[in-house]
């Protein structure tokens, strides 16, 4: 028969084990919001066929990703194979179902997929400049 002390013990070190792993969590959550150039920017993602999913724009020196509530994500895309179509206004069945907020739809096509993202007018700015830009050591072996 098992006491009461180790039934304890065992408890005590499921709820440590669970403490730790929460911590190791947080800590690499942290240090990607670091690896990122810009602060996260809010936005929304859909494919093809989907719904709008709402989540958090980001963008490192080379790569582009969303992520979503939960933390899943969506992407990483390459910078240099992201294409950026015209952008336009949200309609407005999808901007109530984002909750009204002013914001741009934007066709993105990646290789042969494509998508859209809903951002608000200066995140759209910001990500059309960090596309259109040149990507770190794109031409480093130019003389």
């Amino acid at each position: 028969m098992v006491g009461y002390g180790s039934l304890l013990l065992v408890i005590m070190a499921a709820v440590g084990g669970l403490i730790i792993l929460a911590l190791g969590l947080l800590a690499f959550r942290i240090a990607g919001d670091r690896s990122s150039t810009c602060p996260p920017m809010p936005a929304a993602y859909r494919d093809e066929d989907g719904a709008w999913r709402r989540g958090t724009l980001r963008f490192t020196e080379d790569r582009l990703s969303l992520k979503g509530s939960g933390g899943l994500s969506v992407g990483p895309w390459m910078r240099g194979n992201l294409d950026l179509g015209v952008a336009g206004p949200l309609a407005t069945q999808d901007a109530d179902a984002l909750g009204g907020a002013a914001l741009i739809r934007v066709p993105v096509t990646y290789g042969t997929s494509r998508f859209e993202i809903a951002l608000g007018e200066q995140h759209y700015t910001a990500l059309r400049s960090w596309v259109e830009a040149v990507p770190p050591g794109w031409n480093s072996q130019v003389a």
